[in-house]
Parts: C-alpha cells; structure tokens; sequence
C-alpha cells in the first residue's frame, strides 16, 4: 500500500475497482487481502507474483507474460491487460503515486 492506495500484482489499483468501492457487487476487499482468491475464482497472477515473490508483475523478469496477458475481466475485454501492462511498466520505472496519478488521467 502506497499514500493510501491499495494495488493488486497484475496492476489494478484497486482503489480503482467497481468491486472494490462497492459500486458493483458482491464487494470485494482487494487480492492482497483475499490471497488472491476473489469471488469470481482463483487469480493465477497472484499466485505467480506470490511464487516469484515479486511486488508486482512489472517488476518480474518474465513481464509481460502469456498468463498475465491472458488474465482480464472480460467485461472490459482485452485491452484491460495491455493498460494493466502499461501502468505496471510506469509503476516500475516512477513508483506508486506517479502509476496511480496515471491511472486517474486514463479513468482506470
């Protein structure tokens, strides 16, 4: 957690999320806090963030990989996965208030 903000591995802040602010339900608390086991199932980024003990995927040797970008909500398709991509690639370079200040500019 960074100046109040709460971030997934994969790159959602989740301070972000509609599950997570409780406009859409069932609310969710956050990855961390669930170890990577939200309502809709097992996350297998988590799981590799947590195996490679990384902070994050941006900060992974093998990022961007096929797991993560296969892994998106399909109701915002696919493209969520490269934005999540971009953001955690910024995140890694800037740090965590500079990747949050971005995802604001974008509206994710």
């Amino acid at each position: 957690m960074s100046n109040g903000y709460i971030f997934s591995g994969c790159g959602t802040v989740c301070n972000n999320c509609e599950w997570y602010k409780g406009t859409k339900e069932p609310r969710c608390p956050g990855c961390t806090a669930l170890k990577g086991k939200p309502f809709w199932g097992e996350c297998g980024v988590y799981a590799c963030t947590k195996g490679k003990d990384v902070e994050h995927c941006g900060v992974c040797g093998e990022f961007p990989c096929t797991k993560f970008i296969e892994q998106y909500d399909p109701s915002h398709g696919p493209v969520s996965a490269v934005v999540r991509a971009g953001i955690l690639a910024y995140r890694a370079r800037h740090g965590d208030a500079k990747a949050v200040e971005l995802a604001r500019k974008i509206g994710y």
